[in-house]
This record gives C-alpha cells, sequence and structure tokens, in this order.
C-alpha cells in the first residue's frame, strides 16, 4: 500500500529555506552563496557527481527493498531488456512511498516474470505519489464482471416501456475519489473516460459481479436494466493488479444495497 508521508520539519520550514535546501542538495546553491570560489564548469561537474550519486542510492535503496520482500519461493529471471528499462526509469525515483511499490514491482517480477510490462513502467514513471494513490483508491473501488477488465462500477440505468428511463448512481467522491481525481486518472492513460454501460442484465442468464473477496449474482426482477461503469485501461489493469488497498466497507455496503434494490442478489465471501 502506498502512503502519504510528511516531515514534521518540513512543515515549519519557510519556502526560502526549503528552496535554499533543495538548491544545496542539487548542486545549484552557487549564486545563493555569493562569489563561489569555483567556476560553473566545475560546479556543473560537482552537480553531475551529485545527481550520479542520487540515482545509485535510489537504484541500491530499492534493490534492498526488494531483497526484502522477497520470500523463499522459487521465482525467475526477469528478461534483460526488462531488467534494463526498470534500471533506467527507476534510478530517478526519490520518493521513499514510491521506491518501496517499485520494489514491490520488482519483486513481482522475479516472482513472475512477464507480470508488468515495459508500457506500465514507463506510464508508471510519469506518475507522482498523487497519481499513484489516486490509482490505489480507484483500483480499491474496482470490479469485474463479464471479463477480466477491472471497471470502476457507477450504478445502473433502467429503460422500460412504461417505467420510463430511470437511473442511480453511486458517487466515487463519497468514497475518496473525487472527480478531480477521475479526470487526472483519464489523463494518464488509466481509466477510459467514456461512461459506459454493460449488455441489458435479464433473469435468464443472471450477471455474476466480483466486489472485493464477495462473488455477487444478481438476477434482475425488471428488464432493461444496464450497469453503468468506467473500464479500466490496459495499462491501469496491470498498474491496479500491483495495489493492495482493500475495498471501503461503505462502498461494498452502498453497491450490495444499490444492486438488492434491482432482483434478486446472492453473494459468496472468499472469491
Amino acid at each position: 500500500m502506498i502512503t502519504k508521508t510528511l516531515s514534521q520539519d518540513t512543515k515549519i520550514k519557510n519556502s526560502k529555506h526549503l528552496l535554499r535546501e533543495l538548491a544545496e542538495q542539487r548542486g545549484l546553491a552557487g549564486l545563493l552563496h555569493g562569489d563561489s570560489p569555483n567556476s560553473f564548469g566545475d560546479r556543473y561537474r560537482i552537480r553531475q557527481q551529485l545527481e550520479d550519486a542520487a540515482r545509485q542510492k535510489n537504484l541500491e535503496t530499492i534493490m534492498r527493498l526488494a531483497h526484502e520482500q522477497c520470500g523463499s519461493d522459487v521465482g525467475g529471471e526477469p528478461d534483460p531488456d526488462w531488467l534494463s528499462h526498470f534500471m533506467s526509469l527507476a534510478e530517478n525515483i526519490r520518493h521513499s512511498a514510491m521506491q518501496q511499490f517499485w520494489a514491490s514491482i520488482l519483486t513481482r517480477e522475479i516472482a513472475q516474470p512477464g507480470r508488468c510490462s515495459v508500457q506500465a513502467l514507463t506510464c508508471l514513471r510519469r506518475m507522482t505519489q498523487k497519481d499513484a494513490l489516486l490509482l490505489q483508491k480507484a483500483s480499491a473501488l474496482g470490479c469485474h464482471f463479464g471479463d477480466d477488465n477491472l471497471r470502476l462500477f457507477l450504478g445502473y440505468r433502467q429503460k422500460g416501456l412504461w417505467q420510463g428511463l430511470r437511473q442511480q448512481k453511486l458517487t466515487p467522491g463519497k468514497y475518496r475519489l473525487p472527480f478531480a481525481g477521475l479526470m487526472q486518472l483519464f489523463e494518464l492513460g488509466l481509466l477510459h473516460q467514456t461512461e459506459l454501460e454493460s449488455g441489458e442484465l435479464t433473469t435468464a442468464n443472471p450477471l455474476t459481479l466480483i466486489l472485493g473477496d464477495r462473488r455477487l449474482k444478481l438476477s434482475p426482477r425488471r428488464k432493461g436494466v444496464r450497469l453503468l461503469y468506467y473500464r479500466f485501461t490496459g495499462i491501469g489493469n496491470e498498474l491496479a493488479a500491483l495495489m493492495t488497498e482493500v475495498t471501503p466497507a461503505d462502498y461494498i455496503t452502498d453497491v450490495l444495497e444499490l444492486l438488492a434494490s434491482l432482483g434478486q442478489l446472492e453473494q459468496d465471501k472468499g472469491a
């Protein structure tokens, strides 16, 4: 699970102090201290050494974290080209929470080579910790029905001859996934932006929906019911599978109530 961290020291430092620290850490504080005895060329070479050392530290940290996660199970050797891509992308990951996440990817790839594509790694490299937290929240709300694609269930639409159009939808923001977060996931290419609807549900062919550890079976009492959802992209599916946050209890309760209002609902835990 990706966690948000913020040290107490960071909270109390003013912006000028923080900027000076950042400049010194990156070897860019030469003009902040008045005249420097080193030339711009010398300072450039120092900065390159600092950056190279930071990249080395990042990779060694990720390797150490991955080693701590590895168990005694039989593994496999990752594809060397995949590993080269991983190293070139991971060397610039400085945030501790994201380093932990990249370490878990490497651990899983060793356990099961081919689990995470280069395309998914490239997308992940563009993501900030905030983006990863949004994906984690979305994946916790994800479910499966019809096939193996992960879906973000939104509600249902029912169109009948006599009842007209009836619709009920859940609000993802209630479960810590605000609309602005959805827009960011669209922008990153992790969710398809178009709201989709399932085929019509029938009593002759009940719907099976897997949500968290629950397998739900819905037999609608009326015709014309279709489920509404956003579908995760291929890369979104890959990265969401690496997330470990559990489905919120209030979301499960609301989904169960909504589906039960449509007909007979059976459920089994441990799906």
